[in-house]
């Protein structure tokens, strides 16, 4: 299990110029990958009556990546476990993730356990790292432009505050309107039309 803290925010401008900045502030590549995203909820949750949040809290996550940075594929079955504050902000995250060889096989077995596939989402990402601090640039497949960052609790940054107001500092190309922008949940809110 993973524990960090994250922000996500909406990208103002490019995202070519938001990669070279952050190549001249001394950020080196460290990935680049695409994620193929089956989500996957019970079978017998009620869509109608549950909010996207919690419908996506209770979703697992069949996922491939392929690594162009290391040259790979993996698949992993993802669970996030979430911390919210009375603002619904997320103040911490955990991930478990479980290795597995082929993602159909992953989609068929959870089938078989009473879930069902709700959404299907694809990103490029690429991520830098300057050793303290974990920038991903999120392109997602007909959808939004983000940039993600993250930090490991024994950070230097190991604070939700912390992080936003280093960006802020950074003066970094980012609408911080919403810190906390849940790409499930927009791409959710998409699939069961609730705009």
């Amino acid at each position: 299990m993973e524990e960090n803290n994250e922000v996500t925010l909406k990208l103002i401008g490019d995202l070519e110029e938001l990669n070279q900045y952050l190549k001249d502030n001394n950020f080196k590549v460290t990935g680049h990958f695409t994620l193929y995203d089956t989500y996957m909820i019970p079978n017998d949750l009620n869509l109608e009556e549950e909010s996207i949040r919690d419908i996506i809290s209770k979703a697992i996550i069949i996922r491939k990546v392929e690594d162009f940075y290391k040259n790979e594929i993996r698949r992993d079955v993802v669970y996030k476990i979430k911390d919210f504050d009375e603002n619904g902000d997320i103040v911490s995250q955990k991930s478990i993730r479980m290795k597995i060889k082929d993602s159909k096989e992953g989609i068929i077995f959870f089938s078989n356990i009473g879930y069902k596939t709700i959404m299907y989402i694809v990103e490029e990402d690429y991520e830098y790292s300057n050793g303290e601090i974990t920038f991903a640039t999120k392109d997602i497949k007909d959808g939004l432009k983000l940039i993600e960052v993250e930090t490991r609790f024994n950070s230097k940054y190991n604070t939700i505050d912390k992080i936003i107001n280093y960006l802020k500092d950074e003066k970094m190309p980012l609408d911080f309107s919403d810190c906390f922008i849940k790409k499930a949940e927009i791409e959710l809110s998409k699939v069961l039309n609730r705009n």
